[in-house]
């Protein structure tokens, strides 16, 4: 798999199979365990492994909800003025809302704020969002794919760029 910059527009068309098969050729994968340890050193975990990247060109996040639009469209709004769009409405069904953010570079504190409200959700705390996050950064010549599926950990993709 060969691919270019990644953004909000060719997300799902890129690693729709990825996501489907969880492998493919040229494709490193990788899974952290972070069940172990508290939810303040998961939190920071994922952060310092991001924020160690040192050629981050631009990053997409890939948010994926079950709550109503207008709580995830307030939950985003108050961390920033973020730039976002909500591609599926949630419908009170089986199926996720669909929402991507593209940014330049990592936010801590954006990061952070949406960690604790994804991993809350699996322990009955507040804050709390039931979402799923992938996030995409783009480097100069390759790309890494987060995909943050709870409190429990989250598989890692490395991608070689044209």
């Amino acid at each position: 798999m060969q691919l270019k910059k990644i953004d909000s527009k060719n997300f799902d068309k890129s690693f729709e199979k990825l996501f489907e098969i969880k492998k493919g050729d040229n494709i490193v994968k990788g899974r952290f365990d972070i069940e172990p340890i508290q939810l303040k050193e998961k939190i920071d975990f994922i952060t310092h492994l991001l924020l160690s990247f040192k050629s981050v060109s631009s990053l997409t996040y890939k948010i994926l909800f079950w709550d109503s639009d207008k709580i995830i469209q307030k939950f985003i709004e108050s961390n920033k003025e973020k730039i976002f769009e909500i591609i599926t409405p949630y419908k009170n069904g089986e199926m996720p809302g669909t929402l991507f953010i593209d940014e330049r570079a990592i936010d801590e504190a954006f990061l952070h704020t949406l960690l604790i409200n994804h991993f809350n959700y699996e322990m009955a705390k507040d804050p709390s969002l039931n979402i799923r996050v992938q996030i995409c950064v783009n480097h100069e010549k390759y790309i890494t794919l987060l995909d943050i599926y709870d409190d429990r950990g989250f598989d890692i993709y490395y991608l070689k760029c044209r």
